[in-house]
Order: structure tokens, then sequence, then C-alpha cells
């Protein structure tokens, strides 16, 4: 079963992170600057319903130093029930209706 969450991630942080050279960031043999990331699930959400957290992955013998660097949190995304339609709008799909050429 595939699960989908919607969040942010802080890229201020991000990025001071990267400039302070955190031990999270390493240069892939493409070239492109990657940041190795860990992604906790929390039983309880928040107070704004957050269930998972992410932050960067420091290496082993660093992790004390660098401390930990919170990039953001994600939720489930929120299902809003459809509104249901009036009399007008009923109204307005009928003449619509009426009005096509076939």
């Amino acid at each position: 079963m595939n699960n989908m969450y919607v969040g942010s991630i802080c890229l201020t942080d991000l990025i001071e992170a990267a400039k302070r050279k955190h031990s999270a960031f390493n240069k892939s043999q493409n070239g492109k600057i990657y940041a190795n990331v860990i992604l906790w699930h929390n039983e309880e959400p928040d107070k704004f319903g957050n269930t998972l957290s992410l932050q960067l992955n420091s290496q082993k013998d660093k992790r004390e130093m660098e401390g930990k660097t919170y990039l953001g949190n994600l939720k489930p995304p929120e299902v809003k029930a459809p509104a249901p339609i009036s009399d007008n709008d009923t109204k307005t799909l009928v003449k619509t209706a009426d009005d096509l050429p076939f």
C-alpha cells in the first residue's frame, strides 16, 4: 500500500548546513551534491498533525559535534468532503445540457 505525505523543507537550514560542510552532504559521481537524510515516523501527530520528521543524517563520527538539523515535517494530506450541489446548481446544469447541439 502506498502512502502520500505532504510537507515542506526549510531550504534556509539546508543551505546553511551545506555552507558549514555538514557531513550529510556528498558529491556523487554525476557531479551533483546530495544530502543524506533521515525520515522519522512518529506514532503520535504533533500539534499541526505532522507524523513524519525529516533531518540531515550526519556521519557516525560527527553526530555529536553537528547535532540534529531538522529540515521539515510531513503529514497525510487532508481529504475534504465535496460540497453538495444546490437546486440552483441543478437548474444551471439542466439549462446548460439543454443548450447542447446534440
